[in-house]
């Protein structure tokens, strides 16, 4: 193979590959991410279920952490299947390229074996001598030095490029020996994996065996929590009613302040009459300080900081079957966090405390006031603020308790004036 084809078969490499393992290998970095992250997870829920374990043997609770395992390795065993597929389409492309390479290493080694007889036959001194002397010329004579100097800087380029494509050709073997034990260990770690979630199956489905013959008992504390719940949403309307009237008031106040001083500066009968009419249809001016902070609690939207480090949604918003009565719906007005005991409670945002209460079935309550925009934080054991205290997001504000099923759990909820928001839809995505 000559200098130039060598040098193409080098580009044609680099630009059919070269993309391909590139592309390959930013996947493989979001795949073992994502496995991590899982992984992250399951430890997190372990160490919650351990807690429960230590208590009782079947309660809601502990089911709602063994589902969210379940979830979870069933992700992380999916993710293991995409590592492993992008392993196959990554050896079957070596094997490819280590196939090609041998076949050009094949070619050059007798295109230079052909090369090195040719110079044998014709490389004594005596007829490269007679070669040269025989030049009828002075100009042939420099052409035919010319030539022997060619010809051997395409020997030695021939052998430079037989030792270019050799050693690229180790470098893929190894790198194809590589893939092949990568892969190994994935299967290996997929199995184990299995073999763990089929444990898991068989748990859940003895809880939810055992869990089933106290439905009556289920049945009453359901009925119990839904008060409770009822409690704290009537509670929360009255004190986001009280902040809007008071917000309004004050509102009424600057913007009648504004209208006197709108009219005393206008100086035709037209611009009053605008002024006027404005009145008539209601305008209310929002104070540029609340609207600066809904603008910015706005902004923030699915960047919110989790009120506890460590735990999970174990039941989101609005209705949804309950995970042990069938046919029986229940409905949260926010998202249920479950996490570890003792857990510390942080503010997600910049805020005012409005309200410090004990709702019977629901704690201690904390109620966060961010412009016309309210957090929620219900099922406290331990409350370290006070009605009226400025907050930062990530100060403490509490601890969480215990509830009747034996897991700690966080009621989270989000409001905008009186308008019930989904939280999952404004925290940090975990």
């Amino acid at each position: 193979m000559n200098k130039g084809l060598f040098i193409a078969f080098i580009f044609i490499y680099i630009a059919i590959f070269a993309p391909f393992f590139s592309f390959a290998q930013k996947s493989k970095s979001q795949l073992e991410k994502e496995k991590r992250e899982n992984l992250k997870r399951i430890e997190e829920a372990s160490k919650t279920l351990k807690e429960t374990k230590n208590k009782k043997t079947a309660t809601i609770g502990k089911l709602t952490v063994i589902k969210r395992k379940i979830e979870t390795t069933h992700k992380i065993i999916n993710t293991v299947s995409e590592e492993i597929s992008l392993l196959d389409s990554e050896i079957s492309k070596t094997s490819s390229v280590i196939d090609a390479l041998e076949v050009d290493l094949s070619k050059m080694k007798e295109e230079y074996a052909k090369m090195a007889y040719s110079a044998q036959k014709t490389g004594n001194s005596i007829d490269k001598m007679a070669f040269l002397f025989s030049s009828k010329s002075f100009n042939q004579l420099i052409m035919r030095l010319k030539y022997f100097e060619q010809y051997n800087e395409m020997r030695r380029r021939q052998l430079k490029a037989i030792t270019k494509v050799n050693d690229m050709l180790q470098n893929e073997r190894e790198n194809l020996n590589g893939k092949r034990f990568e892969k190994g260990d994935l299967l290996n770690f997929k199995v184990a994996e299995n073999d763990n979630l089929n444990v898991m199956k068989d748990e859940h489905n003895q809880l939810v065996s055992d869990l089933s013959k106290k439905e009556k008992a289920i049945a009453r504390d359901l009925e119990e929590k839904k008060q409770a719940v009822h409690r704290l949403d009537r509670l929360i309307a009255e004190i986001v009613k009280r902040e809007i009237e008071k917000a309004m008031a004050e509102a009424k106040a600057k913007a009648n302040a504004e209208i006197a001083k709108r009219r005393a500066n206008a100086k035709t009968d037209k611009e009053r009459a605008k002024i006027d009419e404005e009145v008539k249809m209601g305008v209310v001016y929002e104070t540029p300080e609340t609207k600066l902070i809904n603008s910015s609690f706005q902004a923030n939207k699915s960047q919110l900081l989790w009120p506890v480090k460590h735990g999970f949604v174990s039941q989101g918003f609005g209705r949804r079957p309950h995970p042990v009565l069938k046919g029986v719906m229940v409905e949260n007005l926010g998202v249920d966090i479950q996490t570890n005991e003792g857990e510390e409670i942080r503010c997600v945002f910049d805020g005012k405390i409005s309200a410090v209460a004990n709702v019977p079935g629901m704690g201690m309550v904390v109620m966060i006031q961010h412009g016309n925009y309210y957090t929620v934080y219900a099922k406290l054991g331990k409350v370290a603020v006070s009605t009226g205290q400025r907050v930062k997001a990530r100060q403490s504000i509490g601890q969480v308790s215990e509830d009747q099923e034996d897991a700690s759990l966080l009621q989270f909820q989000i409001w905008r004036g009186s308008e019930k928001l989904d939280p999952e839809n404004w925290l940090l995505k975990k």
